[in-house]
Formats: C-alpha cells, sequence, structure tokens
C-alpha cells in the first residue's frame, strides 16, 4: 500500500488523530470552558460574533450552523476578520451584551488583534480562543479560552492540519456549553456529542480507511497534477471544508484555486472555459441540508465536461457516473463531518506538490521572502494596527 508525504507518513500523522482528540475533550472540561468565561457573563449575552483568519475562520464557517442553534435566541455570526475590524458597525446600546470570539491559535497577527481591540473599545465581552494566552491579541481579551497545539510523536505534513481540527472541536464544545447553559441541549446530549466526535475520528482515522483514501488519491494525482486550477465546491458545513481544502491547496502546491458554494457554482463557475484542465472537488454530506442542491451541481459538473472528486459518506451509485467518489464513514451530525472530511483534499493536494517537485510553502526558509514574515513581503503579522472608529 501506498503512504503519502515528504517523509511518507502523512497517513500515520493522521492515525494520530484518535489519540489527539481524546486527550483534547479531557483537556477542555466545562470547568474549563466556565473558568475561561463565568456562566454568569455568558447568561447576559445576545449577540455572539465570532471570527479569525485563515484555518481559524474555516472552523468559524464550520461550526457556524451548529452553534447558531446553541447560542439560543440570539444572533449568531462568522464574520471574517477585517469585516470586524473595520467594517461591522457594533450596536451601540447594551455593548456587553455582544460576545466577541476571536480564533487564533498564535495569536500574533495584526488582525486579529485589530478585531479584538476594536471590539474592546467599543465594550463587548471579548472572548480570545488561542493557545498562546502572552500573544498580543489574547492581552487585549477580557477572557481567554487557551487550547494547546500537541506536537505529532514524529513530524508529518498533516500536522498542518491540527490548527484548524484543534479549532473546530474547541469552538464546538463552547457552543455544546451554552447550549446548556441556554437550554438548547441537556447534559446527556452533550456528552452524546462528545463521544460522537471522537466515534467520527476513530472510525475515520483507521489503516484500512485512510489506507483506501492514500491509494485513491495517489491513483487520482497521476492525472490531476498538470491541471491548469481547482474548483473546490461545498454548501453549509460543506463549505467550510471546500474552504479549508482551497487554503490548504494553496499552502501545499501554490495552485491556481476557485471555491464557491453548491447553489452560486452553477451561476458563476459554471461558465469557465478550459473544463479538461481543472479539478473540481464537490463536499457532499448526506445530512447537509443543501444534499440535494449539491448532487444537482455535481451532475451539471460532470455533463459540462469536467473532472470531478465527490467526497462524500453517501452511497456512490447516488452520484451521477463518470465522477470519482471517495467515500468516507458517517458522522451521526453534519456539523461534526468538517472534523474529518477534508482529509481526502489534503492527501490529494500533498500528492500532487510531491509529484510536481514543489515544498510546502514553496519552501519554508530565508530563500522564500514570500514565506518569510519578517522582513518579507507577506505583512500578516507587520500590519499597521488601525482604529477606524
Amino acid at each position: 500500500m501506498n503512504t503519502i508525504g515528504r517523509d511518507n507518513n502523512v497517513k500515520s500523522g493522521f492515525l494520530d488523530y484518535p489519540n489527539y482528540t481524546k486527550n483534547l475533550l479531557e483537556r477542555l472540561t466545562e470547568d474549563v470552558i466556565t473558568a475561561a468565561i463565568p456562566d454568569e457573563k455568558l447568561k447576559k449575552i445576545r449577540r455572539v460574533i465570532v471570527t479569525g483568519n485563515g484555518d481559524s475562520y474555516a472552523a468559524a464557517l464550520a461550526t457556524r450552523e451548529f452553534n447558531s442553534r446553541m447560542f439560543k435566541g440570539m444572533d449568531y455570526h462568522a464574520l471574517r476578520c477585517i469585516d470586524v475590524s473595520r467594517h461591522y458597525v457594533f450596536p451601540e446600546e447594551n455593548p456587553e451584551e455582544t460576545l466577541v470570539m476571536v480564533i487564533s491559535i498564535s495569536g500574533g497577527g495584526s488582525r486579529v488583534t485589530e478585531a479584538m481591540k476594536r471590539a474592546a473599545l467599543k465594550g463587548c465581552t471579548t472572548l480570545a480562543i488561542t493557545g498562546n494566552p502572552e500573544s498580543r491579541m489574547a492581552k487585549e481579551a477580557a477572557h481567554i479560552l487557551e487550547v494547546k497545539i500537541e506536537k505529532s510523536p514524529v513530524f508529518s505534513p498533516a500536522s498542518q492540519t491540527k490548527t484548524y481540527f484543534t479549532a473546530v472541536v474547541t469552538t464546538l464544545l463552547l457552543g455544546l456549553h451554552a447550549g446548556l447553559l441556554f437550554g438548547a441541549v441537556t447534559a446527556e446530549e452533550v456528552e452524546k456529542q462528545k463521544a460522537e466526535i471522537q466515534a467520527y475520528v476513530n472510525a475515520v482515522c483507521t489503516e484500512t480507511v485512510l489506507g483506501n483514501v492514500d491509494d485513491q488519491m495517489e491513483a487520482l494525482a497521476n492525472t490531476w497534477k498538470d491541471y491548469l486550477g481547482y474548483d473546490f465546491v461545498g454548501g453549509g458545513v460543506d463549505f467550510a471544508t471546500a474552504y479549508f481544502g482551497t487554503a490548504k491547496f494553496f499552502e501545499l502546491c501554490g495552485s491556481l484555486n476557485c471555491l464557491n458554494d453548491s447553489e452560486d457554482w452553477c451561476h458563476i463557475d459554471f461558465f469557465q472555459t478550459n473544463r479538461e484542465k481543472i479539478g473540481t472537488i464537490a463536499v457532499a454530506t448526506k445530512t447537509c441540508a443543501s444534499f440535494s442542491r449539491t448532487l444537482e451541481t455535481i451532475e451539471s459538473m460532470q455533463k459540462s465536461s469536467r473532472n470531478v472528486l465527490v467526497v462524500s459518506d453517501a452511497e456512490a451509485d447516488l452520484f451521477i457516473d463518470r465522477v470519482t467518489v471517495c467515500t468516507l464513514p458517517s458522522a451521526r451530525y453534519d456539523h461534526i463531518a468538517p472534523l474529518m472530511n477534508f482529509i481526502p483534499l489534503f492527501m490529494l493536494g500533498n500528492y500532487i506538490a510531491l509529484k510536481r517537485g514543489y515544498e510546502y510553502f514553496g519552501g519554508m526558509g530565508d530563500h522564500n521572502p514570500l514565506f518569510s514574515q519578517e522582513g518579507g513581503v507577506n505583512t500578516i503579522k507587520t500590519s499597521k494596527i488601525v482604529m477606524v472608529d
């Protein structure tokens, strides 16, 4: 059986996830969450804004629908960080009733710091979800939920997905805590949800499942490696997976990528030319509310002469002929699916990079000015922090 990765250990990296999940669930208890932000504070909240950049924004999208139900009766928004820091109009009346959660494991970016600082100056209740409580973003927050990223026993490119995975699990647990507090779920249901998170990770991260995905993605990469670009599509929680997959393809193989939902794709991306040189990836979780629309969209993809990969927990015969279907185990709840259904996308991107001879991020050293933060051309950390109001 093939293995994957620059050191032939991406599969083994994902095999570490069940144990990583167990440790994460054991650390992020109800008491830890209450210590980070007291229930008395949460009970006064009427509006929630969650934000972040990159992987953290993908995590905000992945948990938006579920947490909207958990923060019962409240306005719940997953917004881009630049919108929170520069454009969102905060309510002037009772600002403390607005909870702004900024997700950033490093906490070092200018924009997350700016968003947190602006929310604090507006009088909002602020919570940093971060692995670095001493970061400049965290220091602007009134409350901090610290989450540590455990290092894998051996290096694997799969470790590059732990930031996203950890942010999704943490935000789901925060949502469950709020759901218990506001009567959206019972204590028994909370435990069932936590058990399902572990069970789903356990089901996907086996030698058999990962081995099959590994072989399938390696074979597909042989024909997809020289394409002009890649098209990522999903609706609802599946859009979060598509978003994260797009990001990983940029990092892994520096490719030209598109991203859209399963409805808007038919209005816009459908009209792309050079279709035979584009790889189109659709994420289709069968319990997702937009699943039937995604099915139709996949049919449109195939009938317009595209090369299509479908990542799904549904039976392969549900999809139109002549598309490649990568079938994963099902999660009981659709909001848990983003924890694992990105894996085929990551494996495919990593194989394409290997076959192109492309280094991660184009090379992670001083020789690459695009990767360098300090003194380079990327201004994530050096961008000027500005208060617009």
